[in-house]
């Protein structure tokens, strides 16, 4: 008898031991690089298309509380063998510019939740680029089907006829921006977009991968004069494109958050008759590299290099002497604040430079306006095709869509 009892209480530590090492088991993975940040995946059944949910857990190492804004809305990259997606995460109890009160050597526990795109199912990473967190995996289960019974919003309409609208995203920045120096007949504004071909069509998943990579993508950039009474467009730029992306291309090194290749062939033409007819067509290949500064600061770098093909000799045969054949791209910023982008391009009759400075609305009206306040400066040749001879020095200012 006595050794029953013994023999019932070593079986209950050993499974107390079990159940503390599993719950250790499932924290140690997702443990962030800043070890002061623990995530933990969604628990149960997780459905594509629907909302789940995440914890965090935040340290404050320090003797002293810490507050903070940090951990209010935050960005979740969801990645599987065939997809990448960022989506919007928000605290379960609280807003988007949610304080925090972390207790000094304590934990702080806050919940999130977020919406799992539904074309993305099996196994899934989920991490936090932000706060430099390891990723943690769970799965996600296709939805039932089930038979529509209720009625729709009109402003739905795209899940039923449009299946392929999640392939359709933003690609160079879209903003309007009127003209301050020299005036509002230096006005301007982009509309751009990228629309990915494939969704894994094949049953080998080494093709898919392959063929996940081509895009069509089409940027239109007007220069509007808004100091005439007939608001005349003085020029505006087509630019068609197809290119393909490396989107991941693992460096192993601990100091380069992301790395990737962009390459492809583009066309740019005015639109236009004789003599204002010009266009240029041009391959290139751009390295794209992103560092983690901070929890909330990042730094991208674009290095790109390209090659005229079938450029209009008759109209704009030096065009090269002008905008050269390199452009570097330098971004540096944070997602919730401002983000500065500077474009060089080195011609022989010397260099082009342009600076964008933008910066979310969210954060002066209370997360009610989805827009950027958007500065703009250039200075120097072909930032449009006719007059690209001319030098310009221009100052803009006005919002942004995406930047």
């Amino acid at each position: 008898m006595f050794l029953n009892i013994f023999r019932n209480r070593i079986t209950n530590v050993c499974l107390t031991i079990l159940s503390v090492l599993g719950l250790l088991w499932i924290c140690i993975p997702a443990h962030a690089q800043d070890s002061g940040v623990y995530l933990v995946p969604p628990q149960g059944e997780v459905i594509s298309g629907r909302e789940t949910r995440f914890n965090l857990f935040i340290h404050n190492p320090d003797a002293a509380p810490v507050t903070t804004k940090a951990y209010g809305r935050v960005m979740v990259t969801l990645t599987t063998p065939n997809n990448i997606k960022v989506v919007e995460a928000s605290p379960v109890n609280g807003t988007p510019d949610l304080s925090l009160t972390i207790p000094a050597l304590g934990y702080v526990k806050q919940e999130y939740v977020f919406s799992v795109p539904e074309s993305m199912t099996g196994n899934i990473s989920l991490s936090l680029n932000t706060f430099g967190a390891g990723p943690v995996l769970f799965a996600a289960s296709p939805p039932p089907i089930e038979k529509q019974t209720e009625q729709i919003a009109l402003g739905e309409k795209e899940s039923v006829f449009q299946p392929f609208l999640e392939n359709l995203s933003a690609y160079e920045p879209m903003y309007f921006l009127f003209g301050i120096d020299p005036g509002k007949e230096k006005s301007k504004f982009q509309i751009s977009f990228k629309y990915k071909l494939f969704n894994a069509p094949f049953d080998s998943q080494m093709v898919n991968g392959f063929v996940d990579g081509f895009h069509l993508a089409y940027t239109q950039t007007s220069y509007w004069d808004l100091s005439s009474d007939s608001k005349p467009f003085d020029d505006t730029s087509y630019k068609p494109e197809l290119f393909y992306l490396f989107p991941k291309i693992d460096l192993n090194t601990p100091w380069i958050k992301a790395f990737g290749i962009q390459t492809g062939f583009q066309h740019e033409s005015n639109g236009k008759g004789d003599p204002d007819s010009r266009s240029t067509n041009f391959a290139y290949i751009e390295p794209i590299m992103a560092f983690h500064l901070t929890d909330t600061y990042f730094l991208a770098i674009a290095p790109k290099i390209w090659t005229y093909v079938g450029n209009d000799n008759e109209t704009n045969p030096d065009l090269y002497k002008y905008r050269g054949y390199f452009n570097f791209q330098a971004k540096i910023g944070s997602p919730e604040g401002f983000v500065l982008d500077t474009n060089t391009r080195w011609g022989e009759e010397g260099p082009s430079f342009q600076t964008d400075l933008s910066y979310p609305l969210t954060s002066l009206f209370k997360n009610r306006l989805n827009l950027y306040l958007h500065l703009q400066y250039f200075n120097g040749y072909a930032e449009r095709l006719v007059e690209y001879q001319k030098k310009e020095e221009i100052l803009r200012l006005g919002f942004s869509l995406t930047r």
